[in-house]
């Protein structure tokens, strides 16, 4: 196993009972929470059912904690060290292994690489036929995999829990505007949007889930549902224009940038470690840096000056 981030903390307990040994090879660990995830006995369904007040302070209580977690990630960084002792305490709880707490206890700050919600990635590390290696990889040889200590290790299979591109935003689509120009030639390897849904450079089109909409706590569905939101309070506005060309102005879209920058760069996001949120120049194309709550209120009705509508048809965003 090649990767010890989402994917491997998930793959790993499940095929452990399964197989006679696996081998998991770190670059570098994350901190993890408990995933907090169970079934909803009948008796609680029941008082849902018959006082449905309950239930939505029992889901608000939810968006509470995952908001808190993203103050604590984005101004209110006093908050941290509690969130980075419920960690610590996940670890230290199913691993008595000194080397081993070693290995998997992160030096960076809490949320700065992706945090993972996991109730079993550490347990499954202590079984016998589990082994992690930190050393970095050197070569994947013929017969297995060597380690930049020189020691080489068998596998039979080898599984990539490295990742993917998290950066692609609209790919494999190609979405091209007047000019024939692609969005990933405008964005130039640099993805952003205003709010993360318009892009001034292509009229009539709008995304859903885009640069800068990721929460790093909250539930991607509340995000989506936000952006579908603008998206609908923009067409209406079309509509009651009596419009064909809806695009947001270049000076709103670059002001909006300018702002998202500025509070990315205190967030604990652009710290300094390594993870998939920030490429190799710094730029962080998926974080909200603010909370989800805040994302929705942005985004429940578009401003009607930030939006040019217009009657010529556009021609040619495909």
């Amino acid at each position: 196993m090649i990767g010890t981030g989402c994917s491997a903390i998930q793959v790993v307990p499940a095929i452990q009972p399964y197989v006679e040994s696996v081998t998991i090879y770190q670059r570098s660990p994350a901190w993890t929470i408990p995933r907090l995830d169970f079934a909803y006995p009948a008796y609680a369904q029941r008082i849902f059912a018959r006082f449905p007040t309950i239930q939505r302070l029992d889901r608000a209580a939810t968006l509470g904690f995952m908001e808190l977690g993203a103050q604590a990630m984005t101004r209110r960084h006093w908050l941290l060290p509690a969130f980075r002792a419920v960690a610590q305490h996940q670890i230290n709880k199913a691993i008595a292994d000194p080397d081993l707490r070693r290995k998997v206890t992160p030096v960076d700050e809490f949320g700065c690489k992706r945090v993972m919600p996991t109730d079993t990635w550490y347990p499954t590390l202590t079984k016998p036929n589990v082994e992690l290696i930190d050393d970095p990889i050197a070569e994947v040889t013929s017969s297995g995999i060597r380690t930049m200590d020189g020691t080489e290790r068998a596998a039979d299979v080898l599984v990539f829990a490295t990742g993917f591109n998290a950066h692609g935003f609209v790919a494999p689509m190609e979405i091209m505007d007047e000019d024939g120009r692609t969005l990933g030639q405008a964005w130039a390897g640099k993805p952003r949007a205003y709010l993360g849904v318009s892009d001034p450079r292509f009229p009539n089109f709008f995304l859903l889930y885009g640069p800068n909409t990721g929460s790093g706590t909250g539930s991607v569905i509340y995000t989506i549902e936000a952006g579908m939101s603008h998206v609908i309070s923009a067409l209406e506005a079309l509509e009651r224009a009596n419009g064909q060309r809806i695009e947001v102005h270049q000076e709103v879209a670059d002001g909006f940038d300018a702002e998202l920058r500025s509070a990315l760069a205190v967030t604990v996001w652009q710290t300094g470690c390594t993870s998939w949120y920030v490429d190799d120049d710094g730029h962080n194309p998926i974080l909200w840096p603010w909370t989800s709550t805040a994302y929705r209120r942005r985004t429940e009705r578009i401003d009607p000056t930030a939006y040019h509508i217009g009657v010529q048809q556009a021609a040619g965003t495909t």
